[in-house]
């Protein structure tokens, strides 16, 4: 069956228009014109866009009308081929060479799982789950004496993880004893290839009750697995944008004088990884530096000011969870003008990154990349992208930040109404 293409808007007003001669609407058309009710309402409000040549010939010959312009035609099969062969060289930029196996992997990835953590944080298991697996452990080795000697650590300290907690002699203070990650997947490594399957990282991750640094505020309750979502998106970006993973400290920070964007990132925090203490100031949030080592780690990211970037693992996110991101890191660095929302940065590449995730990913044209003397920047110049566009960004990006969302919508509507005036004279 040959499916055609035409303009958009002249495919809505003829369905449109056939259906408002028929009395009976929807049913009586599909009827006429042996579709079903489903079918015609797509190709009426333009979500289906390749519709059976038979179908629209029957149309305009009742409507009286001229065929309209055909922008492309072919069988379902043909028109699929040639969107393919348009779209591999877009792959390619994207996703490299091995484009397929790329996309496969992304559909395959569901979140942020254990297995995904850096190696150098530590765990805290489940009472009787650590000392099971301990013990299994134990049993394969022949004793504590070999295990210990097997992983490279001391008796004693083996015996502090069955425990699940030390005595510090200084301050005579009892404290949790969590394990490192490494030693538990090499344990959980050993114990698997035994057989034993209850062991494996994935059991160990549901038996994970708590997860930190060397040392600090531990994540209790932790939540598994951590999901792709616009919560973790933005958490992300606004680490890329005025935020900071702590370095060598222990807590991370994010900073904004705006308390609607203070409370959305305490919000996600918690809502991606479960009880995440914070510790509020006047204009920032104080927060685990592990949640940041695990985000940075996983999108291969630094939130460092001149070491961010927009890495592969941030391209191939969806289109969706991207306007989330945007969205955040323009709440953070951009200001709104009457004709375009300016995002500035002291870091080139961050902000050149983002100029691209606009342009290829998101489909934004109207950009421009710049760059201005600030005497009070490190290295005396900071970086600037015009997004000009300001009627695509309010449609699928927009602000939350209410001054920068006020000052969009007033712009917008004060674009509009010069655009209707200027229709009127003319």
């Amino acid at each position: 069956m040959i499916r055609i293409k035409i303009d958009l808007k002249e495919q809505r007003n003829i369905f449109s228009l056939l259906i408002s001669r028929f009395d009976g609407g929807f049913r009586k058309t599909s009827e006429f014109l042996g579709i079903s009710k489903s079918s015609l309402s797509k190709y009426k409000r333009g979500i289906t866009r390749y519709i059976p040549i038979n179908v629209l010939k029957k149309t305009v010959k009742y409507l009286d009308l001229e065929m309209p312009e055909i922008k492309e035609s072919g069988s379902l099969y043909e028109i699929r081929r040639n969107h393919m062969l348009k779209a591999h060289p877009i792959l390619i930029k994207k996703y490299g060479s091995n484009w397929p196996h790329q996309l496969t992997k992304r559909r395959a990835s569901v979140g942020i799982s254990l297995k995904d953590f850096p190696d150098y944080l530590y765990i805290y298991l489940d009472e009787n789950f650590r000392k099971r697996f301990l013990q299994a452990a134990c049993n394969l080795a022949g004793s504590r004496e070999k295990l210990s000697a097997s992983i490279n650590i001391s008796v004693s300290r083996l015996t502090y993880w069955f425990r699940g907690e030390q005595r510090d002699y200084r301050t005579n203070k009892i404290a949790k004893q969590f394990i490192p990650l490494t030693k538990l997947r090499l344990l959980s490594q050993l114990l698997v290839v035994d057989g034993r399957n209850e062991f494996a990282m994935n059991k160990v991750e549901q038996k994970t009750t708590m997860y930190r640094m060397r040392a600090g505020n531990p994540i209790s309750n932790p939540k598994f697995e951590i999901k792709h979502s616009a919560e973790l998106t933005r958490v992300l970006f606004h680490l890329l944008g005025d935020g900071y993973n702590g370095n060598n400290k222990d807590r991370g920070n994010y900073r904004n004088t705006d308390e609607t964007l203070l409370k959305e990132f305490e919000d996600d925090l918690c809502e991606v990884f479960g009880d995440v203490p914070t510790y509020r100031q006047e204009y920032s949030i104080k927060f685990p530096r592990v949640l940041a080592e695990i985000v940075e780690n996983y999108y291969q990211v630094n939130s460092l000011c001149y070491k961010g970037k927009i890495s592969k693992e941030i391209e191939m996110l969806p289109k969706e969870l991207l306007y989330q991101g945007i969205r955040a890191f323009c709440d953070d660095e951009a200001t709104v003008y009457p004709s375009s929302i300016r995002v500035s940065s002291a870091n080139k590449n961050l902000l050149l990154g983002i100029k691209d995730l606009l342009s290829e990913y998101l489909h934004f044209k109207s950009l421009h990349f710049g760059s201005q003397k600030n005497e009070r920047a490190k290295y005396g110049v900071t970086y600037y992208l015009d997004i000009k566009d300001i009627e695509l960004y309010h449609k699928h990006i927009g602000f939350r930040k209410p001054i920068k969302k006020q000052k969009l919508a007033k712009f917008i509507r004060e674009r509009k109404r010069r655009n209707r005036i200027k229709e009127l004279k003319t």
